[in-house]
């Protein structure tokens, strides 16, 4: 992203008020930064990447999603069989109501009143909704605070899934 933008790695560090061999030591891999690093990284480069393309061109569609009524056993399992961390929920309808995360599920399958669980009683709101034709570039602001965006049409129908890895995936192909 940094060279996308056509910043050096010292013009970077100072924007972000780090040192130009933390920058070097995070884009070889050889740490691991703090999220208020990274976040403050992002939101430095961000708005100097230009694209036209829109989060139509990142989404991953059709969505996965699980049912209101959905044993939690069995979001487990879809989660497992296609390698995901989360799920929206939508109801009989096929709206989105909420999202499903795995974090959410540790903490509540942990529990001894864990057994009868449905997706109802473990989801959390929604996260951001963007258009089909949202720029990249808000994607981008968006999942430097979030770890997942759904690409809806008209009335909450999910269109499409972008998560923080898609975006990577997206940008090392840039």
């Amino acid at each position: 992203m940094r060279e996308m933008a056509g910043l050096t790695q010292m013009e970077l560090a100072k924007r972000v008020g780090v040192s130009q061999s933390l920058i070097a030591k995070i884009e070889k891999g050889k740490i691991d930064p703090k999220l208020s690093v990274v976040k403050k990284i992002l939101d430095e480069l961000t708005p100097l990447i230009e694209t036209s393309e829109t989060a139509i061109n990142l989404m991953h569609s059709p969505v996965i999603s699980a049912i209101l009524d959905d044993k939690i056993r069995d979001v487990v399992e879809v989660m497992e069989n296609n390698n995901i961390s989360q799920v929206p929920v939508v109801n009989s309808q096929g709206k989105l109501v909420g999202i499903i995360y795995d974090f959410i599920l540790m903490r509540r399958l942990a529990l001894p009143s864990s057994r009868n669980l449905r997706a109802v009683d473990v989801m959390a709101p929604l996260p951001p909704l963007v258009s089909p034709s949202t720029s990249v570039s808000q994607v981008m602001r968006l999942l430097t605070k979030h770890s997942v965006t759904l690409v809806v049409q008209g009335d909450l129908y999910p269109l499409g899934i972008i998560t923080r890895s898609d975006l990577i995936a997206y940008l090392v192909k840039k």
